[in-house]
């Protein structure tokens, strides 16, 4: 059976019932669902079939959460891939995980710049990443300095000049969601008052294709410094006005990995193969969402270095939590909310 999507997760217990008997739960960015499932549907077609789920819309984090609040010995699908977003790093999450039998499966070397990336508990595998650039509209950045790393967008200078990732509800002017992963990193790194700061700099809260679109432009919501995917950073048709800078003290990276069943490695196999074969490296190198394959094509800028919350981090706080602290100390400063 091949299950697309789920419509409706339904009461509670029927839903963790029907995940548990699927072999693969998972979920990918926007510019990559299409090539990846059609991936995913050869690998479980030639396997004789394979139950699927790929998570799209206002699904995106029902799935995990009714895995997150399974009974602590149910059993979860054979695979489950996806970001790294805040539900997958809650320790529910993880705890429910490991009881339910999963671990890593790993059948490539790393690339040594991902080291940072590798779970040191084993219950991780990561795959590709997702990883936060610079967009530099060169006009309108005048004669300020070019950013160079994460440190500088606190710098007063930027005042009004930095545009990140997210929507406007237009009837009420709330956003409803944002790059809430970057202020938690921010807060992570430089506390309340690089949150704060950061705050002061920000001029507009923008779906990450319309900022690519409007860099190098006179759109008054365009910034000089905008903070999107690498993907949407390089697709910026206005390449002659505007430059990508990677962080010299690493690209922010929201790493994408899957957890596998142990006793059910075998049916899972064809899967694992696509996710970690060639064809799907090249793809996510050609979209800007590198493979972290030591031996698979690596786009990454010559010298390129990446950053993320990290292990420790991650599982020694409340993910969910932390990412509210932040969210509610940039909003509170954030004049233009």
């Amino acid at each position: 059976m091949l299950h697309r999507r789920l419509t409706c997760l339904g009461d509670h217990d029927d839903a963790v019932a029907h995940l548990a008997a699927l072999d693969f739960l998972g979920r990918m960015p926007v510019p990559l669902r299409q090539g990846f499932t059609a991936g995913l549907d050869q690998a479980a077609a030639v396997a004789g079939g394979r139950g699927i789920c790929f998570v799209k819309g206002n699904e995106w984090y029902a799935p995990f959460e009714a895995l997150a609040r399974a009974e602590p010995m149910a059993a979860f699908p054979n695979m489950v891939l996806t970001p790294f977003t805040r539900d997958v790093l809650s320790v529910t999450f993880q705890k429910r995980l490991r009881a339910a039998g999963h671990a890593a499966a790993t059948p490539r070397p790393t690339h040594p710049a991902a080291a940072g990336l590798i779970d040191p508990e084993g219950l991780f595998s990561v795959f590709a990443i997702i990883p936060w650039v610079f967009l530099i509209d060169n006009r309108k950045l005048g004669g300020r300095p070019v950013p160079r790393g994460w440190e500088d967008l606190l710098d007063p200078v930027y005042e009004d000049q930095i545009v990140f990732g997210g929507w406007k509800r237009p009837s009420d002017g709330t956003y409803p969601d944002c790059n809430d992963y970057l202020l938690l990193y921010l807060y992570h790194r430089f506390g309340a008052a690089g949150v704060r700061a950061f705050a002061g700099n920000t001029r507009a809260i923008l779906h990450n294709t319309v900022a690519s679109r409007f860099a190098g432009t006179n759109h008054p919501q365009g910034g000089a410094i905008s903070i999107m995917p690498w993907m949407q950073a390089d697709i910026c048709p206005r390449r002659d006005r505007t430059a990508v800078v990677w962080p010299n003290d690493g690209a922010l990276v929201m790493p994408m990995g899957f957890s596998v069943s142990s006793s059910q490695r075998a049916r899972v196999q064809p899967l694992l193969d696509f996710v970690c074969g060639d064809a799907c490296a090249a793809a996510l190198a050609r979209n800007r969402y590198p493979a972290v394959w030591a031996d698979g094509p690596q786009p990454l800028p010559e010298g390129a270095t990446l950053d993320w919350l990290g292990w420790d981090y991650t599982r020694t706080h409340d993910m969910t939590e932390e990412t509210m602290i932040a969210t509610r100390l940039f909003f509170a400063a954030w004049s233009r909310a």
